[in-house]
């Protein structure tokens, strides 16, 4: 029987396996506080507590208070396509990614903070950093960098801290460069040993004697193989085709259209996840239009400017994109890089704060309901990255990219709600995808065998991101919302 099973093998799983593959190894402690979900305002305390228990192991053994030199686990990564990382890498192949959105410091391995920095250099593939954009200009109307902190939305130019861009760890690392440090990665810590192919297809709790909690689980996989494990992790992601956010007026289409008329971006993220294609990769984006044809791509995130971007690149006549707001300019989905570190504060609610202090509010906050309230004032919807923005203003110039906010299509005839009507051959939905628990047929029969409460689809977890006291089954990822 297994200590543990993770279910996915995306950045999350890479990152827990890691930490399981020695947990005796102590972690490293910069932004531990945070990340963590310690509450700030005992942070002295907190530090002193993890030193003690950052030699512990992650989950309980039979073990456990015994004298014991190493702290074995017994733990297996059962992934669909039996590669680390395979889906994130196919998703990012899909899109055409240039690097990643987040810095350098933010990456999978948690014993070496500098573990990144230090590969870069020992490869010299430091050409694969990108820098913060030093000026960005808006040129349409209705967007704008949405932070409360510079206090002028109508600002026409903007500067990233020069400051930032000279230091090696806050540059964006490039795509292959991430692939490569994730592989070797999981080289240095020996985790292809752990990698399972297959698919789970039920995850069913076997009951103690007094049905009081769970005393294992059994996992059904695609094989036809069974596993019992003692501790689940789901690092699955938003990444299912179920999970797709597809709008109403969609979904009230009755005629029939041709397929591939309208798709959703998620159809892309498994695009490239076949064997062949796993063991070498395409160089390309997929067809994303013919040429010549005019495209609509509706949404406001980061992914529908990188499907502009594509459908210009392979011949679209015409683009137009559809957004139910403004267009949003933000480095991160929550913010810019200052609010991130805190360096700069601004007047939130006639409270002066930065960006700790808003994690200091949501760790302290103990109503999910406020913290929810809470994370969508943070997120604020989709939102494009400056350097993102600046590959379509020549389009936009030319008239060849229409953005139209305030919009959403409301019937087959694509009516706008503006009044304004648009005639195409592609519709791209950049709709994202909307976790609900109640509906992951992963989660059906621990939800029933042990129903909490899901606000907005996010499930009630506990502080430690256990599904309850008495269920071992743990979460990450965008599940852990209301706890992270």
């Amino acid at each position: 029987m297994l200590d543990v099973l993770i279910i996915g093998g995306g950045p999350h799983a890479l990152t827990l396996a890691t930490l399981l593959s020695d947990p005796d190894q102590p972690i490293c402690q910069s932004n531990a506080d945070i990340l963590q979900g310690v509450q700030l305002s005992k942070a002295k305390t907190a530090r002193k507590n993890k030193k003690r228990q950052s030699t512990r192991p992650v989950f309980k053994t039979e073990n456990d208070g015994k004298h014991q030199t190493h702290s074995s686990l017994n733990f297996k990564v059962v992934d669909s396509y039996g590669r680390w990382i395979s889906l994130w890498q196919s998703q990012f192949t899909a899109l055409s990614i240039p690097h990643l959105r987040s810095h350098m410091l933010v990456h999978t391995d948690p014993f070496d903070k500098k573990a990144l920095q230090e590969f870069v250099l020992e490869e010299h593939r430091a050409e694969e950093l990108h820098s913060l954009p030093e000026q960005i200009y808006i040129q349409d109307e209705n967007a704008f960098f949405n932070d409360n902190r510079l206090g002028k939305r109508d600002t026409k130019l903007l500067s990233a801290t020069h400051g930032l861009q000279k230091k090696l760890y806050f540059s964006l690392p490039g795509t292959q460069l991430s692939i490569d440090f994730f592989h070797e990665q999981v080289r240095k810590y020996d985790l292809d040993s752990n990698l399972i192919q297959a698919t789970v297809d039920r995850i069913i709790p076997v009951l103690s004697e007094d049905e009081s909690k769970v005393k294992f689980f059994n996992v059904t996989l695609n094989t036809g193989e069974n596993v019992e494990a003692k501790n689940i992790v789901m690092a699955t992601g938003p990444s299912r085709a179920q999970m797709a956010n597809i709008p109403s007026w969609v979904e009230a289409i009755q005629e029939s259209y041709p397929e591939g008329s309208i798709q959703h971006t998620v159809e892309l993220m498994h695009y490239f996840c076949t064997p062949e294609e796993i063991n070498e990769p395409s160089k390309g984006p997929p067809p994303v239009c013919h040429i010549g044809q005019r495209v609509m791509v509706v949404g406001g995130g980061l992914t529908s400017a990188h499907i502009i971007s594509i459908a210009l690149k392979q011949g679209a006549r015409h683009v137009t994109w559809v957004l139910r707001k403004h267009l949003q300019l933000k480095q991160f989905d929550v913010g810019d890089v200052e609010s991130l570190i805190g360096r700069y504060s601004h007047i939130e609610h006639g409270i002066k704060m930065d960006g700790l202090a808003y994690l200091r509010q949501f760790y302290n906050q103990r109503s999910l309901h406020k913290r929810l309230a809470m994370i969508k004032q943070a997120r604020k919807g989709g939102a494009v990255t400056p350097e993102a923005y600046t590959q379509l203003l020549p389009f936009i110039q030319t008239g060849q990219l229409l953005v139209k906010h305030h919009c959403q299509t409301q019937s087959w005839r694509l009516s706008l709600s503006n009044g304004e009507e648009w005639n195409g051959e592609k519709i791209w939905l950049a709709t994202g995808c909307k976790l609900n628990v109640n509906q992951d047929p992963l989660l059906a029969d621990v939800m029933r065998t042990f129903p909490i409460q899901v606000l907005d689809g996010w499930p009630c977890i506990t502080e430690s991101l256990q599904w309850t006291p008495e269920c071992p089954l743990y979460l990450m990822g965008q599940y852990t919302a209301l706890q992270v």
